[in-house]
């Protein structure tokens, strides 16, 4: 069994990689249960294809912490991943595929809503898939956006909505409980993706544009209990990603694409799967 510690993890896992597990993670046959908060730990754990796995992290705010465990066909524990490292990386990839599968191929502008520990991981995962020439940044924190700009040769934005309305992009990774942007401010044409807001009290995206877009979830089954933004409106997803991917469903006409995200385990396992077979080849981790 082999463990990976957060530095390992991103050197076995590139983003071209991660982005390649969502179809996996998305494609195959999966269980995923609701994640459950026990303690001051979340946990979720599910199965993919013949893999099982869990992943428990840490609840606290600014206190990353926790483990994804995998198991192969017979039980057997495959491997052990730094669980935030893993989940800031395959959070990221579930949007870097679809806005690979539905934001227009020349799209070259990003904003970024929200420089919290995700949001590095965010914007490299549309750079993966899109020529992004120009990297808008907005915070509520001054200080925050101007050190994800600066890790990622982005330009801080002031102002919410005009990041919005020069965006082909947006990605959106806050704890927000309101509307981050005014609906009148995305062009159409434009694709979102949110992925901030994972409880039913937490809302990034308003009301207006989830009503308008062409809607695509991780899971249907999740996003009926956790997706605040869907919920807010009683908005019924068009598609979830298997749909998505398996070339059943396509836009017809909406304004604006729309990616809700609120993980499921499935993505965890997957990209823990590909990390630790990443790992083997290179020799990286501690094998216990």
């Amino acid at each position: 069994m082999r463990y990976l510690n957060p530095d390992e993890v991103r050197a076995a896992l590139p983003m071209s990689d991660a982005i390649e597990s969502m179809v996996h993670a998305f494609g195959g046959d999966r269980e995923a249960p609701n994640r459950m908060l026990l303690g001051v730990s979340l946990f979720m754990p599910g199965r993919l294809d013949s893999y099982t796995g869990v992943k428990v992290v840490s609840s606290v705010p600014g206190d990353p912490a926790g483990i994804v465990a995998v198991f192969d066909e017979s039980g057997h524990p495959l491997g052990l991943v730094d669980g935030p490292t893993l989940s800031a990386i395959r959070t990221a990839a579930a949007p870097g595929l679809a806005t690979d599968r539905m934001a227009a191929p020349d799209a070259c502008v990003l904003a970024m809503l929200g420089a919290g520990a995700m949001a590095a991981d965010q914007v490299a995962a549309v750079r993966a898939v899109r020529p992004i020439r120009e990297v808008l940044v907005w915070s509520r924190t001054e200080a925050s956006a101007r050190a994800l700009a600066d890790s990622v040769g982005g330009q801080v934005v002031p102002d919410a909505d005009e990041a919005v309305a020069r965006a082909d992009v947006v990605s959106t990774a806050t704890p927000s409980r309101a509307p981050l942007f005014d609906s009148s401010s995305l062009r159409p044409g434009t694709h979102v993706n949110a992925v901030g807001a994972f409880t039913p009290e937490m809302v990034e995206i308003p009301g207006e544009v989830v009503e308008q877009a062409f809607v695509v979830v991780d899971d249907r089954e999740a996003a009926a209990v956790e997706a605040g933004d869907l919920l807010r409106v009683d908005r019924e997803p068009d598609a979830d990603m298997a749909d998505l991917i398996g070339g059943r469903v396509a836009p017809s006409g909406q304004p604006f694409t729309l990616f809700k995200s609120v993980g499921i385990a499935s993505q965890d396992i997957a990209a823990a799967v590909m990390a630790l077979t990443n790992a083997e080849q290179q020799d990286l981790g501690t094998v216990l």
